[in-house]
């Protein structure tokens, strides 16, 4: 209908395109002459895309648009990375590249459509603005987080913004060294909660058995701000920028957990933005969905001065884990929220008893940077269990009889004997099919060098391991992360503010 739409449009669409043209190593502006031509045939510039409804209802697309690529010839092979490109891809001849390149087309397209049609194309797009300005900052690389959380929270996305936070971090971390830490103005008004590691009895702990957990020295912090209108959600080191929808039915991912803990409260129809600040990495076994619900409902207790009492964080919480993980067993959340060593049974009500860890023990948590679903692995062994139930309550009750074990060992102090029932703990959790080869291989290399036991932590299935050693940490470390992957020592049942 208007050709300035329409070449916004197609612009779009070339957005998918393109990229996959260079990636392939084909000439891209061959093919954005090419098209943009054809958009014209017909004596008036129109759009490459179609889209209308079917009989059903259904939104159904099309796009028909010229595209001439190659996928052999001497250009093409003399570039490893084009040829590692096409391997991935799988295609079989240049007609079906061209279709490929299409669909991304036709996708790209399909995005836009519908953010013009909902939230609007500018959604999402502060916080990767304002990752181009703290770059275009000079920012060092190891204070890049903390500076983008805080230009986010300014409200001022500017260059010259972000190097006078720049400077002020540099300047609190100069305090820091000498004792004279600066506190943040906001520092007071953030709800947090806190990271996990289980010791032992991960996935029994579903099925009421007992598990040993234990807080880690990474938080996750959560902000609440008054706002003109909506409910905002923003996780910049996350890249997530979301208004949360009034309708429970239409929210996506983070939305999810976060509406249910809204509508309890009776916050849904208030104007907030809520900013995250994780320093728990994303799905990596460690706690960080607990520990954000935990964040988000005290951040809301003190803008909005409810007087929740830690039970009524916990529950809240609880509840906002049920929609990100279906069936949990509670202990994420419990932990996240009290912030100690627990033994823990679920129930009603739960066994959460404090933990007594006599002297600190030197650990290594070992990070696969594989994303571990923990509602997908539940589920798998669920879906085991009900096939088979004799067989896998006996294993439950193996690894309660583990953990409950493991509390004696920690309680004299005895790291040989817990290290060795991790061991076998580990075992019995690869047996649920729960482990992966990169969290056998952190295993494998924890043990090879040092440590007295090594185990996967968490829901499995990517994610984390939890090594114990028997005082230095460095050997296991550096192994660690000589064999590519992260790694982070920590002193369980240490004060987590001097950790």
């Amino acid at each position: 209908m208007d050709p300035y739409r329409a070449a916004t449009h197609n612009k779009g669409v070339m957005n998918g395109i393109d990229p996959l043209a260079i990636a392939t190593g084909n000439d891209w502006r061959a093919i954005e002459a090419g098209a943009h031509a054809y958009a014209a045939r017909g004596g008036r510039y129109s759009s490459l895309t179609d889209w209308w409804a079917d009989e059903e209802g259904n939104l159904c697309g099309r796009i028909e648009i010229p595209i001439k690529v190659g996928i052999v010839g001497a250009p093409l092979e003399s570039n490893p990375t084009v040829a590692l490109n096409l391997r991935l891809l799988g295609v079989e001849s240049a007609t079906e590249l061209s279709q490929v390149m299409a669909a991304v087309g036709l996708a790209q397209n399909f995005a836009a459509i519908r953010a013009l049609a909902t939230e609007g194309i500018q959604k999402g797009h502060m916080t990767l603005h304002a990752r181009s300005v703290v770059t275009a900052a000079g920012t060092p690389k190891e204070l890049f987080d903390e500076v983008l959380d805080r230009l986010i929270q300014s409200g001022v996305i500017k260059v010259w913004r972000a190097q006078e936070i720049v400077a002020e971090v540099q300047d609190e971390h100069r305090r820091a060294k000498t004792g004279r830490r600066a506190k943040r103005t906001h520092e007071a008004a953030m709800g947090v909660g806190y990271g996990k590691v289980i010791l032992l009895g991960e996935h029994a702990v579903v099925y009421g058995r007992h598990a040993i957990a234990a807080p880690i020295p990474l938080t996750i912090k959560a902000l609440v701000e008054d706002c003109d209108e909506g409910i905002h959600l923003l996780i910049p080191r996350w890249g997530v920028e979301y208004q949360l929808a009034s309708n429970p039915s239409e929210r996506r991912s983070f939305e999810r957990p976060a509406g249910v803990v809204l509508d309890q409260l009776g916050l849904s129809g208030r104007p907030m933005r809520i900013e995250v600040f994780p320093e728990v990495p994303r799905s990596q076994g460690l706690g960080g969905s607990a520990a954000m619900a935990v964040a988000i409902v005290r951040a809301l207790d003190k803008h909005f001065r409810l007087g929740l009492t830690d039970e009524q964080v916990n529950s809240l919480a609880f509840e906002s884990e049920k929609v990100a993980h279906g069936s949990p067993s509670g202990l994420d959340n419990t932990l996240a929220c009290y912030g100690r060593a627990l033994v823990f049974r679920a129930g009603d009500p739960p066994l959460a008893e404090p933990l007594n860890i006599r002297e600190p023990i030197p650990a290594v948590i070992g990070m696969t940077g594989y994303e571990g679903l923990t509602a997908k692995t539940v589920g798998r062994v669920r879906e085991a269990w009900q096939q088979d139930q004799k067989l896998y309550e006996r294993i439950f009750d193996q690894i309660d009889a583990l953990a409950l074990r493991g509390v004696q060992a920690i309680q004299d102090n005895d790291l040989p004997t817990l290290g060795e029932l991790m061991n076998i703990c580990h075992g019995m959790l690869n047996a649920l099919q729960v482990s992966t080869p990169e969290l056998e291989k952190l295993v494998d290399i924890a043990r090879e060098n040092g440590a007295l036991g090594a185990k996967l932590t968490g829901g499995g299935g990517g994610g984390s391991i939890i090594a114990i050693c028997d005082g230095d940490t460095d050997p296991v470390v550096s192994a660690i992360r000589a064999a590519g992957f992260q790694a982070l020592p920590v002193r369980l049942g240490a004060d987590l503010n001097g950790a």
